[in-house]
């Protein structure tokens, strides 16, 4: 009853209601006019966009690629030539050093930057950048420079990556709107200070053909905002300045053909009064609808979508004067929610008490494995036969790297996975006070790397087999044993090096002597990767490779 009483209400001044509604159809025909002749323009240049917006990200991993190499090597040349045949609108793929002389291109030249200014401004700034040069140094002609910083190892600037886009011409096709048809009548490229670089008449100077209102050397104000000209007795004309790149501009003059009777008489549709009626009637629904209606929905619909985002109740105010579906929507919307922030303060209890059971566990499996290495000691003194004594000392090793991982599993605790390069680090550690190693001995390069505690266990194990077997030969010099922790393309990849040593030879293959490499075998199987012995100048190095678990 109430929409339909306002809907009555709002009929009434059905006259000064037509008069507004058709100024406003007019005008909203000139405002989406102005915005397709924009549209059009920038159409016309979206392919050019999207060609520079992909020379963008490939500078910015080329610059990558490039940074982590101590400086550029060999390879150089074939990575600027092999993303110069991915992007065939490029003139030349290169990279450039702070000295100036390019080396490496993609089209083998090479050419000396030192004295060309826009290279200085290049590193003077190191940031990527994005200009164009009507005449390229290395092409001569037109292009669009993407280029892109180049830091080093320690973050000092070593260079420059740059990519040279060749600059093709360009025409928007013709824009019809309700009434008329639209068509470029002029076309032009301009920098952004105002110099001409490209038009489609030569002849015609961009004076005689753009307003005196308007300055070249502010396109900027002017870009993306597409306006009307005056008439000047050659009809009604659009002027477009649509921004390319940063100092690259396309301006567009736009002229209309002449109107036909028909398309002029349809400007007078909306004083129909029908049209006008279904218009008011539908305006008004849609008030008394919101009003009623849709604002306490939209105000319920933000409550809940900041609970989600951000854990936030929002009050909702005017609720009374809801309908009651609405308040009842509301009601059981709080019930939920005290619903689920219950099941959430005792999931939490669940998993705080989960990490302590895995802290305690961890603990007592570290303790319990020390009063086993004590017990064996215990034997080991008092057994004679020196090869039962080697047996023991090689079982003991094993027992306190296990203990020392879960040692260091039980201080890590508390989060979903760990820091696999802090275990292995405490592994080793305790290693070199097993065997009494001297400070300098170990060089350990361990990359920061976090997996489930689980695949911990038989990588420590793993690595105290190899370290051990290195550890156990006297008179062991300076950086004799290398640990290295890495991983790529989510491979992880532990290498062990140092002297060669009986167990690691290739003859080796059963008794007391082969029993490293079978246990390695077996601890890398556990984690589905492969074990590998590699014997060059004198020195053995153990490679264990396996695939980073799922879901870490």
């Amino acid at each position: 009853m109430r929409l339909g009483s306002t809907l009555m209400l709002a009929l009434m001044p059905l006259g000064v209601l037509s008069v507004v509604q058709t100024r406003d159809a007019l005008g909203q025909v000139d405002a989406t006019t102005l915005a397709g002749v924009g549209g059009a323009a920038l159409q016309a240049v979206r392919s050019q966009i999207d060609v520079i917006k992909e020379a963008q990200i490939s500078v910015r991993v080329l610059a990558s690629v490039l940074s982590s190499a101590p400086s550029p090597g060999p390879d150089c040349v074939e990575r600027v030539t092999a993303l110069a045949r991915e992007l065939p609108q490029a003139t030349l793929v290169a990279y450039i050093p702070l000295s100036g002389l390019m080396t490496c291109s993609s089209n083998g030249r090479v050419y000396d930057f030192k004295d060309e200014p826009r290279f200085q401004t290049l590193i003077e700034k190191p940031q990527p950048r994005v200009t164009y040069n009507p005449h390229g140094p290395v092409s001569g002609t037109a292009v669009i420079g993407v280029s892109h910083p180049v830091f080093d190892q320690s973050g000092v600037q070593s260079g420059v990556v740059a990519i040279s886009l060749s600059y093709t011409s360009i025409a928007p096709n013709e824009y019809s709107d309700s009434l008329t048809l639209w068509r470029p009548d002029y076309l032009a490229t301009f920098l952004s200070d105002g110099t001409l670089l490209l038009s489609s008449d030569p002849d015609a100077p961009p004076d005689r053909m753009i307003p005196v209102s308007v300055d070249l050397m502010d396109l900027s104000r002017i870009a993306n905002h597409p306006t009307y000209l005056d008439d000047d007795g050659s009809g009604r004309r659009i002027l477009s300045v649509v921004s390319v790149t940063d100092d690259l501009y396309l301006l567009s003059i736009w002229r209309r053909n002449a109107m036909s009777y028909l398309q002029q008489a349809s400007a007078f549709t909306p004083y129909l009064l029908p049209v006008l009626t279904w218009i008011a009637a539908l305006a008004v629904a849609g008030f008394a609808s919101s009003r009623l209606v849709v604002r306490h929905v939209r105000a319920l619909a933000r409550t809940m979508g900041s609970y989600v985002s951000t854990r936030q109740r929002l009050m909702i105010p005017e609720l009374s004067g809801a309908p009651t579906e609405i308040r009842r929507l509301h009601a059981a919307y709080e019930g939920l929610i005290r619903t689920i922030e219950q099941e959430e303060a005792d999931l939490q209890n669940l998993l705080v008490d989960k990490d302590l059971l895995i802290r305690e566990v961890n603990h007592r499996s570290g303790n319990s494995l020390q009063i086993i290495a004590s017990i064996m000691r215990m034997y080991r003194r008092e057994a004679s036969d020196p090869k039962l004594r080697a047996v023991l000392d090689g079982l003991i090793n094993r027992v306190i790297a296990l203990s020392s991982t879960h040692t260091s599993l039980y201080t890590l605790s508390g989060q979903r996975d760990v820091a696999i390069d802090v275990v292995l680090l405490n592994v080793v550690k305790r290693l070199k006070e097993i065997h009494g190693v001297a400070l300098g001995v170990a060089t350990k390069r361990l990359q920061p790397i976090r997996m489930e505690a689980q695949a911990a266990v038989p990588l420590a194990l793993a690595l105290a087999e190899a370290v051990g077997c290195y550890f156990s030969l006297p008179g062991l010099g300076r950086d004799a044993v290398t640990v290295d922790l890495t991983e790529s393309d989510s491979i992880i990849r532990l290498r062990i090096g140092g002297p060669v040593v009986p167990q690691f030879r290739p003859e080796t293959t059963d008794g007391l002597l082969a029993l490293p490499q079978r246990m390695m075998r077996q601890f890398a199987a556990q984690l589905f990767g492969t074990v590998s012995i590699h014997i060059d100048d004198g020195r053995a190095t153990v490679e264990l490779v396996f695939p980073r678990p799922k879901g870490t």
